[in-house]
C-alpha cells in the first residue's frame, strides 16, 4: 500500500532539515521528490507501520518548519538526536522548560512545546548533564527530578539549587534528599512561586 504526502516550506534551509529527518528516522520504504520549497514523499508500507510513518512525517515536518505556535517533538525523535551523557526523564525536560517560563507538557510519546526544537535538544543536553551531576547526591528519585528541572531552569549549581528549595520548604535535607510534598503538589507549588516572584 502506498500514501502520498505533499509539504510546502518557507525556505530551502526548512527542505534540508525535513531531508534530514526523514533520513535519520524513517524506517519505511519512502521515495522524496523536491521541486524548491515543496517535497513530495510517497511512503510504502502495511497497516499500522503505514500510519505510524505518516504521522511521523507530519511531525518532522513540523519540526523542520519551527513555526511559531506548539511544537509536538516525537520523544524517541528528541532522544535520539539529542547527544546525552545520561537519560532523563521527560517529564524533567518538561518541568525545567516549564519553570523556564515556555509552556511545555509530556503527552504520550510526544513533548508539547512553545521552545524551538535547538532549545528543546540544547534543555535535554544539559538536563542530562546536571542529571549525571546530581547522581552523586543522596537524593530521592522524585526529589531529584525537582533538583534537576530547578537547577537547569534558574542556571545554578547544584549546591544553591538544593540550598534554595530547602529554604522554600520544598525539600527535606536530612542524611538523604526528600521532597516535602507529593511531585504533583510540588510541581504545583514551585509554579505558583515562579509566578510571584
Amino acid at each position: 500500500m502506498y500514501v502520498s504526502l505533499s509539504f510546502k516550506f518557507h525556505s530551502p534551509e526548512e527542505v534540508k532539515r525535513f531531508l534530514k529527518f526523514l533520513e535519520r528516522h524513517l524506517r519505511t520504504s519512502y521515495i522524496v521528490n523536491t521541486r524548491l520549497t515543496h517535497v513530495y514523499i510517497q511512503l510504502e508500507g502495511e497497516g499500522k507501520e503505514l500510519e505510524e510513518a505518516v504521522a511521523l512525517v507530519k511531525n518532522l515536518a513540523a519540526l523542520a518548519r519551527g513555526g511559531k505556535s506548539r511544537l509536538r517533538v516525537p520523544l524517541l525523535v528528541l532522544f535520539k538526536d539529542a547527544e546525552l551523557t545520561r537519560p532523563i526523564p521527560p517529564e524533567v525536560l518538561a518541568d525545567a522548560l516549564n519553570l523556564k517560563g515556555v509552556p511545555s507538557e509530556v503527552r504520550g510519546g510526544v513533548l508539547e512545546t512553545s521552545a524551538s526544537y535547538e532549545e528543546v535538544l540544547k534543555a535535554a543536553e544539559e538536563l542530562s548533564r546536571i542529571y549525571a551531576e546530581v547522581e552523586k547526591y543522596p537524593i530521592t528519585p522524585h526529589a531529584k527530578r525537582i533538583v534537576v528541572a530547578y537547577t537547569y531552569a534558574k542556571g545554578l549549581s547544584v549546591d544553591k539549587a538544593v540550598e534554595e528549595l530547602v529554604e522554600l520548604g520544598l525539600l527535606n535535607k536530612g542524611s538523604v534528599i526528600s521532597l516535602r510534598y507529593s511531585i504533583e503538589e510540588t510541581r504545583r507549588r514551585l509554579k505558583f512561586i515562579n509566578l510571584h516572584k
